[in-house]
């Protein structure tokens, strides 16, 4: 992304009954409307209604645009509600990976439109997350799918970098373009390396809110995040139980006695030297970690995923599909179709994106040599939790890459308040039209503050990594649930 645009005039907002209504005293630049931050000369925002529905047919309106940031340029989509958005909240999504497009959910997952076979076009998306949400979609960090940096300009390399200039995004979106969002429920959301950068951001925003008092607050109430990249360590921990138990809901184990016993013998070194990571964050020690696991453990069957072979380290019920690292042919027709001329068009992408690409290596590598993919974040968590957020973790079980077995671990051993009744509370079957999803395991704690705080980990049942792809219907069920109600009980 490029462009820093100067400062202009202030912005007056008027919520209407069904509908926001921003932009009226701002003028335009190259088909953009353009915010500057208050707090930062280097913050700038640019968007513009998207008119053309062909791209697509979101039942609401819908906005795209970019976070100027310096020499960092950050692309989003944002959709209002389908059914209220004056009075809906405002949920932003993250793809993972380090280095994956958000256009992944958008339009394989949860968003109003899915991509059509073939990447011609899209359809409608009748479990659409923006049913009864404001959705936003933001490709991050900078150099992933439309977003860009300005050339001669490192890509950025950790997710506490990308949480700060996600949360003057934040500011900049609900205190100047929709301010009657402001108010508004606030949750951040995403998948897989989401683990990473949905506590970082959320944990940036809390800090911030609570150090600035008298600048824009962002109203941030939970965070939820499927098949999550939290704890590496456990998440290599939980290749054993995922592929040499039936615990996944398979009716045989994945693998043999002969390679369960290799990946068992190797699992203490594995994790002594994960664990080193986390005390000491040197890159070359993580670097040493994580080949050690990946050596050990990992490549038995992550080697013999995507380009390497059919195994699919996202389902291990169905095969990889594709014949790349993604293994779903849904990431080759997005690529294709937003590569299309009159989307590009539409979108008004600037010429410093000479094509789209749904996931960039380079970013990859750049968080690779930081460190950044061998920490945990589970003290971000604790944070969040201490600080009166709700925060859930839901799973499909399918998946390999950032397993259940994994994501339970850490979440059992994380030191707070609620850990006792966590690890006590046996499992419970949750429903969805009289069918029987998954199980969930919650504790609701009173704070410090005296706000009474949800901490959650459900699943969902024969879906892999992706939830909203494989369960549709139960994925949207489920987002309802928690942003209503924030329980599974």
């Amino acid at each position: 992304m490029k462009l820093t645009l100067a400062s202009l005039l202030p912005v007056v907002a008027v919520a209407g009954r069904l509908s926001q209504i921003p932009f009226q005293e701002t003028p335009e630049v190259e088909a953009f409307q353009v915010y500057q931050s208050e707090y930062s000369e280097h913050h700038s925002l640019r968007i513009k209604q998207q008119q053309n529905d062909s791209l697509c047919d979101a039942h609401s309106k819908q906005y795209t645009g970019w976070l100027d940031v310096g020499s960092k340029h950050l692309f989003f989509w944002y959709f209002e509600s389908q059914s209220s958005p004056s009075e809906d909240p405002l949920v932003l999504w993250l793809t993972g990976g380090p280095g994956g497009s958000s256009m992944i959910g958008m339009l394989q997952e949860n968003g109003p439109c899915l991509i059509d076979e073939g990447g011609n076009g899209t359809h409608y998306n009748q479990y659409g997350w923006s049913k009864n949400a404001n959705l936003l979609f933001i490709d991050s960090p900078a150099g992933v799918g439309f977003s860009y940096v300005d050339e001669g300009i490192p890509l950025p390399g950790d997710s506490f970098t990308t949480a700060a200039d996600l949360h003057h995004f934040l500011q900049i979106f609900v205190g100047d373009v929709f301010p009657d969002l402001a108010e508004r429920d606030f949750h951040i959301t995403g998948e897989s390396y989401g683990g990473h950068y949905c506590p970082a951001l959320a944990a940036q925003v809390v800090s911030q809110n609570i150090l600035y008092p008298k600048r824009q607050q962002v109203n941030l109430r939970s965070i939820f995040v499927g098949n999550a990249y939290v704890s590496p360590v456990d998440t290599a921990f939980g290749y054993w139980e995922t592929l040499c138990t039936t615990n996944p809901g398979v009716e045989e184990p994945v693998f043999n006695k002969t390679r369960c016993d290799i990946m068992a013998s190797n699992l203490p070194r594995c994790l002594d030297l994960a664990r080193l990571c986390y005390a000491h964050p040197d890159p070359a020690i993580c670097a040493a970690g994580s080949t050690v696991c990946w050596d050990g453990v990992i490549k038995y069957y992550d080697g013999e995923s995507g380009e390497g072979g059919d195994r699919n380290r996202f389902d291990i019920s169905t095969p990889c599909k594709s014949g790349d690292d993604l293994c779903y042919l849904e990431a080759q027709w997005i690529e294709e179709y937003l590569n299309r001329p009159e989307v590009f068009e539409a979108l008004h992408v600037p010429k410093a994106v000479a094509n789209y690409s749904i996931y960039n290596m380079n970013v990859e590598y750049a968080f690779e040599l930081t460190g950044d993919q061998g920490i945990s974040l589970q003290p971000q968590v604790l944070y969040l939790l201490d600080n009166g957020i709700d925060v859930l973790f839901y799973q499909g079980n399918y998946d390999l890459a950032c397993n259940t077995a994994g994501n339970i671990r850490w979440a059992e051993s994380m030191p707070w308040k609620g850990q006792p009744e966590f690890v006590a509370q046996p499992r419970k079957t949750w429903k969805h039209g009289g069918k029987e999803v998954g199980w969930f395991k919650e504790v609701k704690v009173e704070t410090a503050g005296g706000r009474e705080t949800t901490f959650a980990v459900t699943t969902v049942d024969a879906a892999g990594h992706m939830v909203p792809y494989d369960k549709p219907e139960e994925g949207l069920a489920l987002v309802n649930r928690w942003i209503s109600k924030r329980s599974f009980a």
